[in-house]
């Protein structure tokens, strides 16, 4: 899948480079992953013919819309296998209520799923199946060889099985997608919410240059003032506020090398997120591991906010874990980049007690990713990120 392909794309861009891509075989991947919930529609059939057919549906409409939740995120992610870019999902939901527009989409999708889409593909891999099978058959008299006419064929099914799954796609993300005015009060909230951390950022950078650096300074000014007046007079307190005075000097230089390496690292700017990373784990207490793979540098802004969720990850692994070793992973694809900061500690994190999570969700946030956290009792605690970087 090149930069920005959609399969759409792939179907009516160049025919020889579609067939000879993975598209094919993931659409037919697709496909196939879809049958056994046909098998909910078999159970209904078989139900309603020892019963009334009109219980059987019922029945089938209660399961469907107590599993419509998991259905709905299991689709998300399967839909993964022809579309590289994340599908934006609307808010956990605990409940089920059909007053819902996302839940009442989720279970309309659901029953879709068990029972007309497995059908629908069902006989789209049959036909494709009698196809491929007839030509093992001998060709009868007058038809084009089989040199041409097989590649033909598988070609043709190559491209029914894309069609029907570009459309299956655009029908689940149009279904499953979070409602548009959800996503935009969402971002406007995420946003209201980083205004604020930038705030909060800003005072503490003005603190530290303030109580710091500044004080620092103040300082180098008095003894060089004092050297200045004793320069003639004592020699020897001269050299000693000078000696006082380029103390104070390192020392805030060092200041301000902290309060900039806070801002944005020089490391991640001249070297990119790999290094940047390998540094922040050569500096960590807690042994770490890396498993990195960066064939090249994403967009600035990608790169900053998946460096900030590292370092803070790895904060939060050092304060509250009490893990014995932390895995960074780090795949960068042609549209996405995929990060997951996994450790062994106790686990228990949870986003809703005002973690440094909600931060990290809603610098994701901003840039159309998504961020998961799982951490059950007793560990271990893993942060996977993804973002789109197209």
């Amino acid at each position: 899948m090149k930069n920005g392909t959609t399969l759409w794309q792939a179907i009516t861009g160049n025919p020889l480079r579609f067939l000879g891509s993975s598209w094919p075989w993931r659409a037919l991947a697709y496909l196939v992953t879809s049958l056994p919930a046909g098998g909910a529609a078999v159970a209904v059939t078989v139900f309603g013919q020892r019963t009334a057919l009109v219980v059987a549906m019922i029945t089938l409409l209660v399961v469907v819309a107590v599993l419509s939740g998991p259905i709905a995120s299991l689709e998300r992610w399967r839909l993964r296998l022809i579309d590289p870019v994340a599908l934006p999902a609307p808010k956990p939901r605990t409940t089920i209520s059909f007053a819902n527009p996302a839940a009442r989409r989720e279970i309309g999708y659901a029953l879709l799923w068990a029972t007309i889409l497995p059908v629908v593909n069902g006989l789209v891999i049959a036909l494709a199946a009698l196809t491929v099978s007839s030509y093992a058959s001998p060709l009868p008299s007058g038809v084009f060889p089989a040199i041409v006419v097989v590649p033909a064929g598988a070609a043709g099914c190559a491209y029914l099985f894309a069609v029907v799954a570009a459309a299956q796609g655009a029908l689940a993300r149009s279904l499953l997608a979070a409602p548009l005015a959800e996503r935009v009060i969402e971002l406007t909230r995420s946003r209201a919410r980083l205004v604020d951390a930038f705030e909060a950022e800003r005072r503490r950078i003005e603190r530290d240059l303030h109580d710091g650096t500044q004080h620092q300074l103040t300082a180098v000014l008095m003894q060089l003032g004092l050297a200045q007046l004793d320069v003639r007079e004592d020699p020897e307190r001269t050299a000693k506020a000078i000696g006082l005075a380029y103390g104070h000097t390192q020392a805030a230089l060092d200041e301000l090398r902290r309060v900039i390496r806070g801002i944005h690292p020089a490391v991640l700017t001249d070297r990119g997120l790999g290094l940047a990373v390998t540094d922040l784990a050569r500096h960590c207490p807690i042994p770490v591991t890396l498993d990195l793979d960066l064939p090249r540098r994403p967009p600035a802004g990608v790169e900053a906010a998946a460096y900030f969720c590292i370092s803070e990850s790895l904060t939060n692994g050092i304060k509250h874990s009490k893990a014995q070793n932390i895995m960074i992973t780090a795949r960068l694809s042609d549209r996405l980049l995929v990060l997951e900061v996994r450790d062994d500690g106790i686990g228990g994190a949870d986003a809703t007690k005002g973690s440094g999570i909600n931060g990290l969700a809603d610098r994701i946030g901003v840039l159309e990713g998504t961020l998961t956290l799982s951490s059950p009792l007793g560990g271990p605690t893993a942060i996977r990120v993804e973002l789109p970087c197209g």
